[in-house]
């Protein structure tokens, strides 16, 4: 076992809730809350993404239609892999400040572990404590792991949930399964085994919100195989160099003597459907999109996949930046203002006007870590500049149930936003999962 693993592993296996700081729990508590309404937007909004329902195959019959056999993949482990991709299309996950998605890996792989385990009985209070170390050990040493690459901008490389997404679902089912350090650290490293998805087919596309499929799948995967005494490759510098690059690794960020955890308190919050970068964007123009926008000029980081000033489908515009200010300037920002039917984009007339009076600049030497990052923007009604603001992403924070309602917009007909706020995590997961057999 590597240093740096072995010394992750004490961190994941030591993790207590109990003795998580007041704004940490809440961070936790909100980011598993978000995660679990992810799940439930995209079994109830979201299918098309992954259309092919989790089925359990009928060893050496073969269905009859392919369809039936795509359907099988995700069945594994309660269709984690399923519930997962379609999350994912939700655009609504909590970000870590690397930024990578490890929220929602660690949150669904948390709640099948703890199933496992317990099986229907799971639920109460005692349940939650220990979700909650897990999804917070998650969280952390997936950061961890993205804070060690050095050479990395969002968009190049590999999308963080296929890789960091399965470090932390491996290392929150691994806390839930009460294992030791050494093998924790083993699920960590199987973890790293599997970690895929190439972040040229990032959010933007269907085939990346499989990324969150296999990675949540993947990391729960890791936990279960190292319970049983698996284990893989502890060459933490060589597999991150094989994904990243030579150089790009810095193993020291790991732990480094410093095994506080700080991932939880500097977490950031998507309040809207679309990227986490355009989500800044999205609450300035709040301030002023009262009646509609006619001129819109934006300066941020440079993250070239999200200039996009003529997205093809919804999974493009949620991540154009271009098109993401001109839905927030036409004055909607309802979960529905940023969703639409599969196929070509299909903007409201207001939204199409302004797409063409959106002025992007992006800089190429600008942060993008999401506790550094800034955007500015200004804008126009007529010729009267109506803003002029700039802020921080660190300032995205968490939100509950008021919030879920707002986006919800008076559409929540099974009462969604109370099962997954007002009960205990488990009760909240369970919620989806029945939505899901009853939406197929």
């Amino acid at each position: 076992m590597s240093d740096e693993l072995l010394a992750l592993g004490e961190i994941v296996a030591g993790t207590d809730w109990a003795q998580a700081s007041q704004p940490q729990q809440c961070a936790v508590d909100q980011g598993i809350r978000a995660s679990l309404l992810c799940a439930l937007l995209g079994v109830e909004r979201e299918q098309a993404v992954w259309p092919y329902r989790p089925r359990a195959a009928d060893p050496g019959v073969f269905p009859g239609d392919t369809a039936a056999l795509l359907g099988g993949l995700f069945a594994p482990f309660d269709g984690i892999g399923y519930l997962a991709t379609l999350a994912g299309a939700a655009d609504l996950d909590p970000m870590d400040p690397g930024p990578s998605h490890t929220v929602l890996p660690a949150t669904l792989a948390a709640c099948v572990a703890r199933k496992a385990i317990c099986g229907e009985a799971a639920g109460g209070a005692c349940d939650d404590g220990d979700l909650g170390a897990g999804v917070l050990a998650g969280i952390e040493a997936g950061w961890r792991v993205r804070r060690a690459i050095t050479g990395a901008r969002p968009g190049l490389g590999f999308h963080s949930p296929g890789v960091f997404g399965t470090l932390a679902a491996a290392a929150a089912a691994a806390r839930v399964l009460r294992l030791d350090a050494a093998r924790c650290g083993d699920a960590m490293a199987i973890a790293l085994t599997r970690a895929s998805g190439l972040a040229v087919n990032s959010a933007a596309s269907m085939i990346g919100m499989t990324h969150f499929g296999w990675g949540t799948l993947h990391g729960l995967e890791a936990a279960l195989l190292a319970a049983h005494g698996w284990s893989a490759s502890p060459d933490v510098q060589r597999a991150l160099s094989t994904l990243f690059g030579e150089g790009n690794a810095s193993l020291d960020r790991i732990v480094g003597g410093d095994t506080s955890l700080a991932a939880a308190t500097n977490l950031v919050f998507k309040h809207y459907p679309c990227n986490i970068y355009a989500n800044l964007l999205v609450q300035m123009l709040e301030q002023v999109n009262d009646s509609p926008l006619e001129r819109i000029h934006i300066r941020m980081p440079w993250i070239p996949h999200l200039d996009c000033p003529a997205p093809r489908d919804v999974r493009q515009a949620r991540n154009s930046v271009q098109a993401v200010a001109a839905v927030a300037g036409a004055g909607d920002t309802s979960y529905a203002a940023f969703s639409g039917p599969p196929g070509p984009w299909q903007p409201a007339q207001g939204v199409r006007r302004l797409l063409a009076n959106i002025e992007l600049e992006m800089d190429r030497n600008a942060p993008t870590q999401l506790n550094q990052a800034v955007l500015a923007v200004r804008a126009w009604r007529g010729n009267r500049l109506v803003l002029d603001a700039q802020g921080a992403m660190r300032d995205l924070k968490g939100w509950g149930s008021e919030h879920a309602r707002r986006l919800m917009h008076g559409s929540d007909p099974h009462g969604g936003v109370d099962a997954l706020y007002a009960g205990s995590y488990l009760s909240g997961y369970a919620h989806v999962k029945a939505r899901s057999l009853a939406t197929g």
